[in-house]
């Protein structure tokens, strides 16, 4: 890949983001970008597959596995580990968090300004200017309550 002077920002479209780092979008790659852009969820890869094979029959499992490899590599999408052995996958959005539901396996995605400010805070005390950060946190809804999250998407 060349060396880039301008970083892609996350406004930019993911096709877009591809082309700056100089990835070369095959037709695979630009179906497997679209089906990334359409999901409202975190895919595992089997089920990436599967919208690919139902958008282009010739989609092959090998190429997906590729990709999802370089695109990960390139700061595109990032890996998600439910714990359950099968890794999720999202386009690197905006900074959010993850608080995952070990019953369900719902994906409640959330930002607070509260936590952002704390690891900053963690990040300078001990003499690092934070670049990104990434967190997930495991756990069980309480009862019958409803979520009480909030500036959050569930999946």
């Amino acid at each position: 890949m060349k060396e880039i002077k301008e970083k892609p920002n996350q406004q930019q479209s993911f096709q877009e983001r591809c082309l700056m780092l100089d990835i070369r979008m095959t037709s695979q790659r630009r179906l497997l970008a679209s089906v990334l852009n359409e999901s409202n969820d975190h895919p595992d890869v089997d089920t990436i597959y599967q919208r690919c094979k139902a958008k282009d029959k010739s989609t092959s499992i090998a190429s997906i596995y590729r990709s999802l490899s370089l695109f990960e590599d390139s700061g595109l999408i990032e890996k998600l580990d439910m714990g359950d052995g099968k890794a999720r996958f999202e386009i690197k959005r905006t900074d959010h968090d993850h608080l995952m539901d070990v019953e369900t396996g719902q994906i409640h995605e959330f930002k607070s300004r509260e936590l952002q400010r704390l690891i900053e805070e963690i990040a300078d005390e001990m003499g690092f200017d934070l670049t990104e950060h990434r967190l997930e946190i495991y756990g069980r809804k309480q009862g019958r309550t409803a979520c009480r999250c909030y500036e959050i998407k569930i999946y």
